[in-house]
């Protein structure tokens, strides 16, 4: 059975690393016949999330910037994947805030039931 598979590449540097395991994860992702649609944060503007909490009241985000427009491919994606750089042991500062801004799925029924964690770890050989 095809699923629709979201990507969400959240490095901000062209062609890097998590990017292009982001595109190996696709590329195999089509041949197994499903459908595949990747999103940037490169280009996005995303705010911090202030924690009001009213999204779980109006299912949508106060804060009218790119968030919005992702969250709504997040709640009809079947699957769901990252790519993130490892920035100090943890997923980029861009990826983080992109959870936190997803909190409007907390109450929603979302189509997701796979989520995965594509990870590149930064070295002192490919940071130049």
């Amino acid at each position: 059975m095809s699923k629709k598979i979201l990507v969400i590449s959240t490095s901000l540097r062209a062609n890097s690393n998590s990017d292009m395991l982001a595109e190996a994860f696709m590329s195999g992702a089509r041949e197994a016949g499903h459908e595949v649609e990747k999103v940037s944060l490169k280009d996005k503007t995303i705010g911090f999330c202030k924690g009001c909490l009213a999204c779980q009241k109006t299912g949508s985000c106060v804060i009218r910037d790119d968030t919005g427009e992702i969250v709504e491919k997040m709640l009809h994606a079947d699957v769901l994947v990252f790519a993130t750089p490892i920035y100090y042991y943890e997923m980029s500062g861009q990826m983080k805030t992109m959870l936190d801004r997803a909190n409007p799925l907390y109450t929603a029924d979302y189509a997701y039931r796979d989520v995965y964690l594509l990870a590149q770890r930064q070295t002192r050989t490919n940071m130049l």
